[in-house]
């Protein structure tokens, strides 16, 4: 009877010991990021030929991209000013003054 227990009891404590374990590995989501410092009134930015939009000033509002290659086009008053291919590195700030 004890042989039958025991064996039960460590069939069990085998079965509920493996129900925790994943295999693999775990990534985090890829993400770097602009910021534009200088003068940035009347400022439109055009990330890879996309829809434009506005920026605000500073390191504090980065906006979020893909790593990787990039075109960015940056606008002022209808005029483009700046007009520059960038790779940009996993977990990267780039900065972009604007005159």
């Amino acid at each position: 009877m004890k042989k039958i227990i025991l064996t039960l009891g460590l069939f069990i404590f085998l079965s509920f010991s493996g129900c925790g374990y994943k295999e693999g590995t775990v990534t985090a989501t890829q993400k770097s990021y602009l910021y534009f410092t200088g003068d940035v009134s009347n400022t439109l930015v055009s990330i890879d030929s996309g829809e434009k939009f506005n920026v605000i000033y500073g390191q504090n509002n980065q906006y979020p991209i893909k790593p990787g290659k990039h075109l960015v086009e940056v606008y002022k008053d209808g005029k483009i000013i700046i007009k520059r291919e960038l790779y940009i590195g996993d977990d990267i700030a780039k900065e972009i003054e604007v005159r």
